[in-house]
């Protein structure tokens, strides 16, 4: 255990990011989270879980009236990760890509959403992970350029 522990140490400081539990995937990894050049931070369930969590209660095109949303902010999950940058590419488990500017996580409390109406939700249904803008707080998020950054069935962050 205490090699394990010097490891995670040794590795923690040549990379620069933080290492904790809750950045380990012990069950099944459902997130890849990356800082170009560094090695990618895997997350589970249970691991997102223990970040903070948050709800996002709005109306999206894919669903008829307002749904709530729960998960961590965008912006806690990459700085858990050491994943700073300017630039995020959001990749779907059927590769779908699209990038999304940093500043949105800083800006706007983006969430990646763990839970729709306090349900997991499975891969048929958009999850297990679904980038969520808050759409009904800032009119200006009410367009197609923001409904394309919100990315279902999410697998991996690459940040630049």
């Amino acid at each position: 255990m205490r090699c394990l522990s010097y490891v995670c140490l040794a590795f923690a400081l040549l990379f620069n990011a933080p290492v904790s539990a809750q950045q380990l995937a012990s069950g099944n990894p459902i997130l890849s989270v990356v800082k170009a050049g560094h090695p990618a931070i895997a997350f589970d369930r249970e691991g997102l879980e223990k970040l903070p969590q948050h709800v996002v209660a709005t109306s999206t095109p894919w669903s008829s009236g307002v749904t709530r949303f729960e998960g961590p902010r965008l912006r806690d999950l990459l700085a858990s990760a050491g994943a700073d940058g300017k630039t995020i590419s959001a990749v779907a488990i059927n590769d779908y890509k699209i990038s999304l500017p940093v500043a949105d996580a800083q800006k706007y409390d983006v969430i990646v959403a763990i839970k729709r109406d306090g349900a997991y939700m499975p891969v048929r249904d958009k999850g297990p992970l679904w980038i969520i803008y808050p759409l009904d707080s800032a009119a200006e998020l009410r367009n197609a350029e923001t409904h394309a950054k919100m990315i279902w069935q999410l697998k991996s962050l690459v940040v630049d």
